[in-house]
């Protein structure tokens, strides 16, 4: 197994503790992992996969065991690319470059001197990160710290920032500021604010580094755009909804939510629709497609079904998708390859996002509430 590796990166996934070869559904290492790791991955150029867990970086060779890990004692935080580490070490940040052939930071240098921050926490304390500054928690303070000069800069920003609100690149925050919506850009030495109509911002949604959508007063879905540095309204919606989900791949659509039920927003065509669709979980698996699990005794309407915008509902598999009681759900939907892994109670499955060359992989001894692609750094 450990030869054909190499041929098969792309194409691993993690399933519960299990990693599999989608492309064969080949039981690779059973029982490889515990716990949820935020990200498994490898590096092209590397014969590793590596697991970044909240402590730290784990690598392990292509046999399955682990040969080595990185900042278990001072867990680091990267910048979006991979590019940079920040980590902590006798209360100071330091920054490095990272060669992930040979595992190991390289470039190192110290950027603050002021021996104020903690180590163990440093990276989970991390909310905006780039090659030139980061914003940190530190002291019940957010600042920002400028890695060129070492200065620390005290902020405005609201200790407590929910991971949504932050762009997929991680240097840019937006969120409610009384009347206005605030912008932060982690290069840009001040936040912008906005004007908006009356009423609290519920929610945030990035469609992709430059865009992200928001519900303000439970009503209007708004649009701040990074690279015109504007604010815009795009739809109201027939009722009143709290919540956003994660976008349709290419940005267009979102969906909005009160906990029973559903609108589509089109950001293009700037309309909102309700969606008659009752769920234990929704979401894209393609441009315009949505994939729904339903677990429930009617049979005509029991399993997982497809959607796509415009077009009838239909079933692909008369049983549903796992959903944990976390809202988690065992999907993976892997972009490169333009395939979507799922399982059932017992089984996993591989098919094409509009549901054909649905496959059956493998049969489980258990269920398991996650699926998670094996990526490849930067992407």
């Amino acid at each position: 197994k450990a030869d054909a590796l190499p041929d098969k990166l792309g194409w691993l996934a993690l399933v519960g503790g299990d990693l599999y070869d989608i492309s064969t559904g080949e039981l690779i290492f059973k029982n490889w992992l515990r716990g949820i790791p935020l990200r498994v991955f490898y590096y092209p150029e590397s014969r590793h996969l590596m697991v970044q867990a909240e402590r730290g970086i784990m690598r392990f060779g292509l046999d399955g065991k682990q040969d080595g890990v990185m900042g278990v004692e001072t867990p680091p935080a990267f910048t979006n690319d991979g590019s940079q580490a920040m980590y902590v070490k006798d209360g100071d940040i330091w920054i490095a470059g990272i060669d992930w052939t040979a595992f190991k930071f390289i470039n190192e240098r110290q950027a603050t001197h002021y021996g104020q921050f903690y180590a163990p926490y440093f990276s989970v304390n991390v909310s905006l990160a780039s090659e030139k500054a980061c914003l940190v928690n530190a002291q019940n303070n957010q600042l920002r710290v400028d890695l060129s000069t070492g200065d620390l800069k005290q902020t405005k920003i609201p200790m407590h920032i929910k991971a949504k609100l932050r762009s997929p690149d991680c240097k840019v925050l937006v969120g409610n500021d009384g009347e206005k919506i605030f912008v932060y850009d982690i290069d840009k030495p001040e936040a912008s604010l906005f004007p908006k109509r009356e009423g609290r911002v519920s929610d945030v949604q990035w469609l992709n580094n430059d865009r992200c959508v928001f519900i303000i007063g439970g009503k209007t879905v708004g649009i701040f755009d990074r690279k015109k540095n504007t604010v815009e309204e795009v739809a109201t919606l027939p009722f009143e909804c709290h919540k956003i989900t994660d976008p349709s791949l290419d940005g267009r659509y979102v969906l909005c939510n009160n906990g029973k039920a559903l609108v589509v927003v089109d950001v293009e065509k700037k309309t909102a629709e309700s969606l008659n669709i009752e769920a234990d979980h929704i979401g894209w698996v393609s441009h315009d497609t949505l994939m729904y699990a339903r677990e429930i005794p009617d049979m005509k309407l029991r399993g997982t079904w497809l959607k796509t915008v415009g077009s009838e509902a239909h079933r692909v598999l008369e049983q549903p998708y796992m959903v944990g009681y976390d809202s988690a759900a065992a999907v993976a939907l892997m972009r490169e390859l333009g395939v979507v892994v799922l399982a059932t109670r017992n089984t996993v499955f591989r098919m094409k996002p509009d549901g054909s060359e649905l496959r059956e992989l493998a049969k489980l001894n258990q269920p398991v509430g996650r699926i998670q692609a094996v990526e490849m750094w930067g992407k």
